[in-house]
């Protein structure tokens, strides 16, 4: 009776031990794979955000009347922001992975700190947030000196996008009633 016995106590052991082993392993490997997962929807994010910002300094050299679709036209995390108030693009992701510096909780704080990651019409920075552990990575786009961009589909307009969508970018021209050489910029979402 007795190696019987021994054996079950052994074989329960064992897998204790394993299940041990494995939510090691998991509780370390989990952060790094968000880390790794996180950095690449930023590098991702940052691809499409210039080849938005490309087209659209395209379109507004052309002239009025010029247009182009961005067909598909992909967010898979965080969200986009085309805010038509202060002209421009801004992306945000929350996360608890810090890749740049953080700043403190507003884009102010950043500015005061000189915290501000420039690359080209991108502007990179990372706010904190109340929530322990948890920051926002912003990328911003600003057509302050491009154009007025105005959004011209309920999709899109004071809501962020998230998603997959068709993007139709025009050079509407310049308003006179404006008073600047700056062409407006249409932009609708479907």
């Amino acid at each position: 009776m007795k190696p019987r016995g021994q054996i079950w106590i052994s074989a329960v052991l064992y897998i204790a031990l394993g299940v041990v082993a494995i939510s090691i392993v998991l509780s370390a490997g989990v952060p790094i794979i968000n880390k790794i997962k996180d950095k690449n929807t930023i590098v991702q994010t940052k691809e499409i955000l210039f080849t938005l910002d490309n087209i659209i300094r395209e379109i507004r050299d052309e002239g009025p009347g010029s247009r182009r679709v961005i067909q598909p036209f992909i967010i898979k995390d965080g969200s986009l922001l085309i805010d038509s108030t202060n002209n421009n693009i801004l992306w945000e992701l929350k996360t608890a992975t810090i890749f740049v510096e953080l700043c403190g909780r507003t884009k102010t704080e950043c500015e005061d700190n000189e915290l501000i990651i420039k690359e080209g019409p991108l502007q990179i920075y990372e706010t904190t947030t109340i929530v322990e552990d948890e920051n926002i990575v912003h990328l911003e786009l600003n057509y302050k000196d491009v154009g007025f961009l105005e959004v011209t589909s309920e999709i899109g307009r004071d809501s962020p996008l998230l998603g997959r969508y068709t993007i139709t970018i025009e050079n509407a021209g310049i308003d006179p009633a404006k008073n600047t050489n700056l062409p407006d910029i249409e932009v609708k979402a479907i």
